[in-house]
């Protein structure tokens, strides 16, 4: 997963609870800026714990696997 497909995600999972920016913005105290670099995938100029606190918000956690590596079983269950 590259960092542009962790921010689409990321929007993703917002507009599934109907959130806008300012919502998660209201929730975090992350500015909408902010979210927006992170949607868009400029996550690199973003610290990483504002990454964190936003999944935790939308019920999501991070994951390390094997690059390369075969696919997970939730993986190859959200491909359906």
């Amino acid at each position: 997963m590259t960092l542009t497909d962790l921010g689409q995600n990321i929007k993703q999972l917002r507009k599934e609870k109907a959130w806008s920016q300012a919502d998660l913005e209201n929730y975090s105290g992350i500015t909408k800026r902010t979210i927006s670099k992170i949607e868009n995938g400029f996550i690199d100029e973003v610290g990483i714990k504002k990454v964190e606190m936003i999944l935790d918000l939308l019920g999501m956690e991070f994951c390390l696997r094997e690059k390369g590596g075969p696919k997970t079983l939730e993986e190859l269950q959200d491909e359906r």
